[in-house]
C-alpha cells in the first residue's frame, strides 16, 4: 500500500423543522471533548453542548500516521438558527436541521502535525438528544472547507440515535432532516460520484480510470429505467473494483497539510451512501 509519508431528551412528539426555526434565542456554543482518547486507527470523543444535549463521536480509519490527541482538534457547537455560513450550505430547501439536536461536530486535523491515512475514514455520531424512528429521514452530512453539505450515510439505528458514514478527507459533521425525494437523492449521488471521476482523472490509472467509467454507466443505464436491483448490483462491483486498487493505480492517502487528494476515500464514501440509498428505496 502506498503511504505518502499520512447527544436534550427528545420531544414527545419529534419535530423536524428548518433551521431558521431552530432554537431562535439559543446563543451558539462552541465546546470541546470532555474525553478523547486515541487508540491505534481509533479516536473516540464526547461533547457536552448543555444539560440535555450530548454527542459521541468515533472515527476510525484503515491505516493512519502521526494519529495522536495532540494532532487532531475536535469541536461541536449548537447551531445559529439565522448564520448564513450554516444555512446556505443546506443542499436543498427540503433539507434542514433537527430541532433535538442541532449540532455541527468539526474535526480538524493541525495542518503541520503530520497526521495522515489512507483510504476511508469511518465516522459515527451516537446521542440520547433525539430517538431513532425508520420513517423519519435524518441523514449524516458532511461538509468540507465551508462548502455544501453532502450526505454520507452508511448507517441510521437506534439507541437512541446512531448515525454513521465514511469520509475520505475532514471538516464538518451533522445530523439533519432529509425530505428530498428519493430519487433526487440517488441521483445528486451519482452526480458527485461522477464529478469526483472527473476532477481527478490524473490520480487514476487508466485501465482502472475505464473500468470505473463502464461501472458508474451501469449505473445511470440501471436508474434509467428504474431497475434499482441492476442498480445496486452495479454499486456493490464497483465498490469492490475501487476498494480492491492499490495506491499505486487510485490516489489514496489524505493528509492534513492538504496536499493531497484521496480519490480513493472520496469515491468510496459516494459508493458506500449510494449503496445505502438504494437499499432503503
Amino acid at each position: 500500500m502506498m503511504f505518502k509519508a499520512m447527544k436534550f431528551r427528545q420531544l414527545t412528539t419529534v419535530v423536524a423543522t428548518t433551521a431558521l426555526l431552530l432554537l431562535s434565542t439559543a446563543q451558539a456554543q462552541l465546546v470541546t471533548p470532555n474525553t478523547l482518547t486515541v487508540d491505534d486507527n481509533k479516536i473516540q470523543a464526547k461533547l457536552t453542548l448543555s444539560s440535555l444535549i450530548e454527542v459521541d463521536l468515533s472515527v476510525e480509519f484503515e491505516n493512519s500516521i502521526g494519529l495522536n490527541a495532540n494532532n487532531i482538534e475536535i469541536t461541536a457547537e449548537l447551531l445559529d438558527p439565522t448564520d448564513l455560513t450554516i444555512t446556505s450550505r443546506l443542499p436543498s430547501v427540503l433539507t434542514s436541521a433537527v430541532s433535538g439536536f442541532p449540532v455541527l461536530v468539526s474535526i480538524s486535523p493541525k495542518p503541520d502535525a503530520g497526521f495522515g491515512f489512507e483510504g476511508l475514514a469511518t465516522v459515527e455520531l451516537y446521542t440520547k438528544a433525539i430517538h431513532y424512528t425508520p420513517t423519519i429521514p435524518w441523514r449524516l452530512f458532511t461538509s468540507h472547507n465551508g462548502g455544501a453539505f453532502e450526505d454520507i450515510t452508511v448507517l441510521m439505528s437506534s439507541g437512541s440515535i446512531r448515525a454513521r458514514g465514511s469520509t475520505g478527507q475532514f471538516s464538518d459533521f451533522i445530523i439533519l432532516l432529509d425530505n428530498r425525494p428519493s430519487t433526487t437523492v440517488i441521483n445528486d449521488k451519482v452526480a458527485s460520484l461522477s464529478t469526483t471521476v472527473n476532477d481527478n482523472r490524473d490520480e487514476i490509472a487508466p485501465l482502472l480510470e475505464a473500468a470505473i467509467d463502464s461501472g458508474i454507466n451501469d449505473i445511470q443505464s440501471a436508474l434509467a429505467i428504474n431497475d434499482d436491483d441492476a442498480a445496486l448490483t452495479a454499486v456493490d462491483s464497483l465498490i469492490t473494483l475501487v476498494d480492491s486498487a492499490s495506491g499505486s493505480q487510485i490516489a489514496d492517502v489524505w493528509r492534513s497539510s492538504g496536499d493531497l487528494v484521496n480519490v480513493k476515500g472520496l469515491l468510496l464514501t459516494q459508493l458506500q451512501t449510494l449503496r445505502f440509498s438504494l437499499r432503503t428505496l
